[in-house]
């Protein structure tokens, strides 16, 4: 039982980290998933804040030049509209 153990905590910490989604293909795929055109896998210049309440607000620029806002609300309710 004790080499079970180990061997599955020496699995999950060899797991490498180029598995994670980078931010900026994160963000693209919400925008597409929205029903907006972004023209690529990733955007640029992203800008984020957050309020006092947990509201996020994102901007980035996707690779056809077109700029995005997506609100990302306390509960989760994402929201995404064209900013230029």
């Amino acid at each position: 039982m004790k080499k079970i153990v180990m061997a599955a905590l020496l699995t999950f910490t060899l797991i490498p980290a180029a598995y994670a989604v980078p931010i900026a293909e994160d963000i693209a795929t919400t925008i597409k998933l929205r029903g907006f055109d972004c023209g690529g896998r990733q955007v640029s210049n992203i800008n984020q804040q957050e309020d006092n309440q947990g509201n996020k607000t994102i901007q980035a620029t996707c690779p056809n030049g077109i700029r995005y806002q997506i609100q990302v609300s306390a509960t989760g309710r994402v929201s995404v509209k064209r900013i230029n």
